[in-house]
């Protein structure tokens, strides 16, 4: 009996001693993170696109900061959905992170069948920036403004085509709403091929960044109407805000956001968000991201939950508000 009694008083003192060591290791190992291993940036679109230009940016200067090879993996497909699907099955060791968009918190109103929830199955690092949208013609367009254009759409309902990139638009939903006209939705696996065709005129218009479309609406190969939010941009004096041109309710911003997957541990999570918030105080990135016209986020957790979170409920509202319903 004094055996048994010794036996169970070592069982529960080896116990006691593993539950006080265990976040001590866990505490040594996040400490050493990243450990050499590479760092992998799932980009879910084309290359070629904002969300690249951005995710490339940040690795370089990430690599640099926690003295690991960071490189970018464009998984494009499915709006997104293939290579954001493919980090939420990810080991969650902050190996193996994604740069999303807005479109991240607006596709589960379009897609019945969501392979993820694109809150709960994440974990938040680090806004990168945030930037307006604009809406975009080719040259060879007769609407010129704003206004012209609501009225050539309701004068030819279902003729004007406006390209989305996924599959579908928040914010081409809420110029329907707002503007209200009939117009068609062309989809694209990313900005990118849209820009191409709406330079060729095969699709009337686009609502797109100025991190995507700067070099052309400069250039002349694409035209400017309007610009969402509730100031003019200050690289485009020129371009009206929707309220300006007659058409309220735009208030829309485009983000771009390191995610990974739930179940990070905090320590690491701590770790990486403090080398994204030291990447994005470095005079040169501000520079190269208002060169992409994104105005630098704080890299701080907290903003990118908020963000999170509150455009995911905001769009859920939105869909109730406009009947959208998703599509198998």
């Amino acid at each position: 009996m004094t055996t048994r009694r010794h036996l169970l008083t070592s069982l529960l003192a080896l116990t006691s001693a593993a539950s006080w060591l265990a976040p001590l290791a866990h505490a040594q190992s996040a400490a050493d993170w990243p450990g050499g291993k590479p760092i992998r940036i799932v980009v879910p679109f084309p290359a070629g696109g904002s969300s690249d230009a951005a995710g490339r940016l940040i690795a370089d200067k990430l690599g640099q900061v926690l003295k690991t090879s960071v490189v970018v993996d464009n998984k494009g497909g499915a709006g997104g959905m293939i290579g954001t699907d493919l980090v939420a099955k990810a080991a969650p060791d902050g190996h193996t992170l994604v740069l999303v968009d807005v479109f991240h918190t607006s596709t589960p109103i379009y897609t019945a069948k969501m392979p993820y929830h694109a809150v709960n199955d994440f974990t938040p690092v680090a806004m990168v920036g945030k930037t307006p949208g604009f809406l975009l013609t080719h040259p060879g367009f007769e609407a010129k403004s704003v206004q012209e254009l609501l009225r050539w759409a309701r004068a030819n309902p279902d003729k004007l085509t406006v390209a989305i990139a996924g599959t579908g638009s928040v914010v081409v939903d809420l110029f329907r709403a707002r503007g209200g006209i009939r117009f068609v939705t062309v989809p694209y696996p990313g900005s990118s091929r849209a820009m191409v065709d709406l330079m060729g005129g095969q699709v009337n218009a686009f609502i797109t960044t100025m991190t995507s479309a700067g070099g052309n609406v400069r250039s002349g190969k694409m035209v400017p109407l309007a610009v969402t939010g509730t100031r003019r941009h200050p690289d485009f004096p020129q371009v009206p805000t929707f309220a300006e041109a007659g058409v309220p309710g735009m208030d829309y911003e485009q983000w771009f956001g390191l995610l990974g997957p739930a179940q990070m541990p905090p320590a690491v999570v701590s770790r990486l968000s403090a080398a994204l918030a030291e990447v994005l105080r470095m005079p040169d990135t501000q520079q190269r991201l208002n060169a992409l016209e994104l105005e630098p986020g704080s890299g701080t957790v907290a903003e990118m939950k908020a963000q999170l979170e509150g455009d995911y409920a905001r769009w859920q509202k939105l869909a109730l508000e406009l009947n959208i319903k998703p599509l198998n």
